[in-house]
């Protein structure tokens, strides 16, 4: 079996075992991600929370995959999983997600320096709406700004980062990735229930854990690059 410049398996025979593990890896990390629901984070005033581990393997198939593949891969996961574990609605709401992630992912791998401030603004508008609609915040709404804030902070910061030490990039790929799947969500849920406030009321709670969780999820498939010391990440 041959293998590619980096490092991994190439050829029909190598691309077809690639896609066959990295399709398995997502649904055991999406029964993991159902078993394992955050929403304790937050009292329960924010249901549906998720490590998102599942979508961290469209991750992995951005860099190690090409586009045609890496689109196939998340229709797979999706429906899969959704049959599997989840319901028509979940199957549509995932969908949404993972095609604006994995189209995010495939544009910001370009310049992941201004994916991290894409994230960095979008975490700042979040926040701003949150003010707005909340002008005097306490409790949970004023955890979550500050998580938000948090997530604004390390977006500008990941831009150095990756200006100073290119290798890592899969963090910037990962943090956009991970609030975009966020995003098409909610935007799905949105339209699919006829509730626009959610856009306000609950999409900047998602873009701050969103950030948060791509930035730890980025990390780990840095070292899981470098582990299998593959060139260019």
């Amino acid at each position: 079996m041959t293998q590619n410049n980096k490092g991994f398996p190439s050829g029909k025979a190598g691309q077809a075992a690639l896609f066959g593990l990295l399709a398995a890896l997502s649904l055991v990390l999406g029964y993991i991600d159902r078993a394992t629901p955050l929403t304790w984070l937050l009292g329960g005033a924010i249901p549906g929370i998720k490590l998102g581990l599942a979508n961290t393997v469209l991750l992995y198939a951005v860099f190690l995959m090409d586009w045609k593949a890496s689109i196939l891969l998340m229709l797979t996961k999706v429906l899969l999983s959704g049959f599997m574990f989840g319901s028509l609605s979940a199957i549509l709401y995932s969908l949404s997600g993972g095609a604006l992630s994995l189209i995010v992912m495939h544009l910001v791998k370009r310049s992941p320096r201004i994916g991290s401030l894409v994230i960095g603004g979008l975490a700042v508008l979040s926040d701003l709406l949150l003010w707005k609609t909340h002008p005097h915040p306490a409790g949970q709404v004023l955890w979550c700004m500050i998580l938000i804030g948090i997530a604004a902070i390390a977006g500008f910061a990941l831009f150095f980062v990756i200006r100073s030490h290119p290798e890592y990039k899969v963090m910037g790929v990962s943090v956009t990735g991970a609030v975009a799947h966020n995003i098409g969500q909610v935007i799905a849920a949105a339209l699919i229930v006829q509730t626009p406030a959610l856009l306000y009321s609950y999409l900047p709670f998602l873009v701050g854990i969103g950030a948060a969780v791509g930035c730890l999820t980025g990390f780990v498939a840095k070292m899981v690059f470098h582990a299998l010391k593959s060139p260019g990440f």
